[in-house]
């Protein structure tokens, strides 16, 4: 009984949940925690450019990733399945969705400037030219002179 005990006792503090709240905690260098203020820290790093080019990058890789994987996996099981249709619709939605963030970036502003130069040139460029064929197909032009902008600047990096 004592040794059932024990193994219950084990498997509980194992699988204690995590503060998600708290999470966050962890990433503070050194400093003094005051949970208002590290709310605030990542709401700062979330509304600024590095960031925003961040999620905007991230959103149209994982979206080639995850076409390339769907496309595997339905050459193997062929299911009466429209992948172009479902290719199509998600493109509309992740580019929309990632041009929500890269569409604040100002290059009339010093921090985004500073933002777009420190990032992976090669990974930005490549992203870029990306979401500039997709808004072409779409005659959004305005959208691709703001991306081709940004992506001069990368270029003379």
């Amino acid at each position: 009984f004592i040794n059932y005990r024990r193994a219950c006792c084990r498997i509980f503090w194992r699988k204690k949940m995590i503060n998600k709240d708290k999470i966050f905690q962890l990433f503070v260098d050194g400093k003094e925690i005051d949970d208002d203020k590290t709310k605030s820290e990542i709401r700062d790093f979330m509304n600024g450019p590095f960031a925003k080019i961040g999620m905007f990058v991230k959103l149209i890789q994982n979206h080639e990733v995850f076409h390339r994987k769907l496309e595997k996996f339905l050459k193997k099981e062929q299911p009466n399945y429209n992948v172009e249709s479902t290719k199509e619709a998600s493109e509309f939605t992740v580019y929309n969705r990632a041009w929500t963030y890269i569409k604040d970036i100002s290059l009339d502003n010093h921090e985004d400037i500073n933002a777009i130069i420190n990032f992976d040139n090669k990974i930005f460029s490549k992203v870029l030219g990306n979401a500039i064929q997709f808004f072409e197909q779409y005659e959004e032009y305005e959208k691709c002179a703001h991306l081709y902008k940004i992506k001069e600047i990368v270029k003379e990096i």
